[in-house]
């Protein structure tokens, strides 16, 4: 039985809304391993900081828990990664920090060349989006 989908927009204003404001995009791991290495060349930090970071700097970005812990074992099944304990003041157990191994810096930044060339062109095509 074939079924048709209703539509989600009530009239074709609601549709010109939607290129004004499109849905965030969420990243897939190969890009989610490449934001993870750009936080973590600049600074140690926790998975959740990460996914916070995300949506302040790049608020048309999301990125699952699920895909993040993915980029995390898949980093650190490369040896990539290292993890320590830091305690908070605001909070009652100590955080999981990650640390980028100094010796994968340098496969990390041959990464940020094209991962910055694709948050040129997503920003680049979201202004034009924008602009329309």
């Amino acid at each position: 039985m074939h079924s048709r989908r209703n539509p989600t927009r009530a009239c074709l204003a609601d549709i010109e809304s939607y290129f004004r404001q499109p849905p965030p995009r969420f990243l897939d791991l190969e890009l989610a391993v490449c934001w993870v290495l750009d936080c973590l060349l600049e600074n140690d930090s926790y998975p959740s900081g990460l996914l916070q970071r995300l949506e302040h700097e790049h608020p048309q970005l999301r990125l699952s828990e699920t895909v993040l812990h993915q980029a995390l074992d898949f980093l650190e099944s490369q040896g990539m990664l290292d993890h320590y304990s830091k305690r908070c003041p605001s909070r009652g157990r100590p955080r999981r920090m990650l640390h980028l191994h100094q010796d994968v810096r340098g496969q990390a930044e041959q990464l940020m060349g094209p991962w910055q060339n694709w948050l040129r062109q997503l920003t680049h095509s979201h202004a034009l989006t924008m602009a329309t």
